[in-house]
């Protein structure tokens, strides 16, 4: 049930944000423009549900593999088990790329020769990697730990069993962070940028695809933002153990 949970989390997390970046990216659709406001809702819902839902599964919620990345690296995730939830993670970003080639499919058809990486990947309004990188880092590193603290039920570094709170914490957290948007690119997270990308690149995208930014997602969206994953993780550990 465990990695059911993680599994259906994701897919709701990414799958509805997803949803809401190709309404605002394509042709042919009912909204056509990135709105701001509609930007940090679409986001903060979908993480809000993804973690209540995970967490009422009975699941640990990670959704993230940089959260993965740091119960492995303190030890309270173990090597093979870290590694089945990141497999979990993978499957469940291709399920999310696919989900939405189905339901946008007329309307990925219609932007022939438009930029459609943004849709699955984050990007900064203008790219400086060494910049990014930090950015990155901090950025995840102040949402997974407003997280983990505002639950108060982090228990050997896993979320809390209340998923209303869970769900409202991760809400407010999103949409506290959307103030990093233009630096980061609203990422925070391996799985929505990484792991999307592999399948993006492996997936045949009605009307083309551009080319993913393979350097930016290795540096920017995979190790900052595991990086300041794994950090979070030890500052709430650190924390906690300081409280008791």
């Amino acid at each position: 049930m465990a990695y059911l949970s993680e599994f259906v989390g994701c897919l709701i997390f990414i799958g509805g944000g997803y949803a809401y970046m190709c309404n605002v990216s394509l042709k042919s659709t009912l909204i056509g423009k990135l709105n701001y406001i509609e930007l940090c809702w679409a986001w903060s819902l979908a993480v809000g549900f993804g973690l209540a839902v995970s967490v009422m599964m009975g699941g640990p919620g990670y959704l993230n593999p940089g959260v993965v990345f740091g119960n492995m690296v303190l030890g309270s995730l173990g090597v093979v088990e870290g590694l089945k939830f990141l497999a979990i993670e993978f499957i469940a970003a291709g399920c999310a790329v696919g989900l939405n080639l189905i339901f946008f499919w007329d309307s990925f058809k219609d932007s022939e020769n438009m930029s459609k990486r943004g849709i699955f990947a984050a990007y900064p309004v203008k790219k400086n990697i060494p910049l990014n990188f930090v950015q990155e880092i901090i950025a995840t590193f102040a949402f997974l730990f407003i997280v983990f603290m505002g639950i108060g039920g982090v228990s050997n570094l896993k979320l809390g069993n209340d998923s209303v709170i869970v769900g409202l914490v991760g809400f407010a957290a999103v949409f506290f962070l959307a103030l990093t948007f233009n630096g980061t690119g609203f990422s925070m997270n391996p799985m929505r940028s990484v792991f999307s990308s592999i399948w993006y690149a492996i997936f045949y995208i009605p009307g083309g695809k551009d080319r993913v930014d393979w350097g930016y997602q290795f540096i920017v969206n995979f190790l900052g933002s595991s990086i300041g994953a794994i950090l979070a993780v030890a500052a709430t550990s650190a924390v906690k153990a300081a409280l008791l």
